[in-house]
């Protein structure tokens, strides 16, 4: 065999022996600090998450693809706005929604309209079609207990969320959404 063929050969076997090594030993160190067991968010640090319901329209589309940052919230918390994963306690799938109140913060809903702390929260992303319902109109004041968030879906009057749940702990969240790719 010649000489060059013997070197690619060490090479494609050293490669073959040392990159799924390589892997297991980041699964387990986890640098990307993920919460979950997926290899995707362990070994590269994000995962993509297919959007089953109509709870966030119209940001997000049923079906859409989005990616999300595993370890996103390790040193620090989410901000007003952010599209979270979280894991329901209830059954321990992931739900994804918007952050909309922060830990220490009183939220409530007043004709339709989400006010913390007593002011007005300026909501772009909620199209005035998808808050009739009653829910959607009215939510008693919730004061919101340290390490938690409010989160609630876009679609207001289609979302299951922090309306009925409550605040959600900072331990549930599994990463922060980055990217929609475009299915077609």
């Amino acid at each position: 065999m010649a000489k060059w063929r013997q070197r690619v050969v060490v090479v494609l076997v050293t490669l073959a022996v040392l990159l799924p090594v390589t892997a297991i030993c980041v699964y387990f160190i986890n640098p990307f600090g993920a919460k979950s067991y997926d290899p995707r968010q362990r070994i590269v640090g994000h995962a993509p998450y297919r959007i089953p319901s109509r709870s966030m329209l119209p940001t997000l589309e049923p079906d859409s693809i989005v990616i999300v940052r595993a370890g996103a919230y390790r040193n620090r918390g989410p901000e007003r706005g952010d599209i979270v994963v979280f894991s329901n306690s209830g059954d321990g799938s992931h739900w994804l929604q918007r952050v909309i109140g922060l830990p220490g913060e009183t939220v409530s809903i007043e004709d339709g309209v989400v006010m913390v702390d007593g002011r007005e929260l300026t909501e772009d992303y909620v199209d005035s079609g998808n808050a009739i319902m009653a829910y959607s109109r009215q939510m008693e004041p919730l004061e919101i207990p340290r390490k938690s968030y409010l989160l609630m879906g876009d679609n207001r009057d289609n979302s299951q969320d922090g309306r009925f749940m409550g605040a959600i702990s900072d331990d549930a969240f599994i990463g922060k959404m980055v990217a929609i790719l475009e299915v077609e």
